[in-house]
């Protein structure tokens, strides 16, 4: 008896539609990045990109203004101002959870191919501005920082009330939760334009040497 028709026996699964199964899913999986590459796709993600920056840009910068004192003709009153700016912490602190914890997913899928040699591919495919494990062990750890400390900053924001809530652990999360984040995008960026210079002088050199 074939290896063909003991698979079929004993699992009464019809191994020629494994191919196709296969086939499928690329097909799936090409039409994806097909839509991810598509004009329409890049422009939208553009557009909430800046949506969502522009917003963090103006409720930092009202929050700010409160607390230098530049609101003070506009809100002369105590009371007011704590709550603008218990109102604008709270707007910024959801915003940060957008990325802090809506990103947790693929971060902890980023851990587990870190960690995971089998999978480990598909983790260095993404992080493509560097050739070292070291640095990419770096900013998926930085990220996952990240995330914990915005968990601990949203739970201080939503479970206190701002008359009670002590300062410092707010101040704390907040900076240890900038800094990580900061950490590995400047990581990224770094060597992300180190890597773009090296590959046009690996280009320069290579047409030179054709030429």
């Amino acid at each position: 008896m074939s290896s063909n028709n003991i698979l079929q026996n004993n699992f009464s699964i019809s191994t020629d539609a494994l191919p196709d199964s296969i086939s499928e899913s690329t097909e799936d999986s090409n039409r994806f990045k097909l839509f991810t590459s598509s004009p329409c796709f890049k422009i939208t993600r553009l557009i909430i990109i800046i949506i969502y920056a522009l917003n963090i840009v103006a409720w930092g910068g009202m929050l700010f203004l409160i607390l230098v004192g530049a609101a003070n003709n506009t809100m002369p009153d105590e009371q007011t101002r704590k709550i603008w700016i218990e109102i604008d912490s709270q707007i910024l602190n959801a915003l940060f959870c957008v990325t802090g914890i809506g990103l947790i997913p693929w971060r902890i899928r980023d851990v587990y191919q870190l960690h995971n040699k089998k999978y480990r591919y598909r983790l260095l495919k993404r992080h493509t501005y560097t050739d070292y494990i070291l640095w990419v062990r770096i900013v998926v750890w930085s990220f996952i920082a990240n995330s914990i400390f915005q968990i601990g900053m949203a739970i201080c924001m939503w479970s206190m009330n701002m008359n009670t809530r002590p300062a410092w652990l707010v101040g704390m999360f907040v900076g240890l939760g900038c800094f990580s984040g900061a950490t590995a995008g400047l990581i990224q960026f770094i060597l992300s334009r180190k890597k773009k210079k090296q590959d046009k002088l690996e280009r320069d050199r290579t047409n030179i040497l054709n030429n």
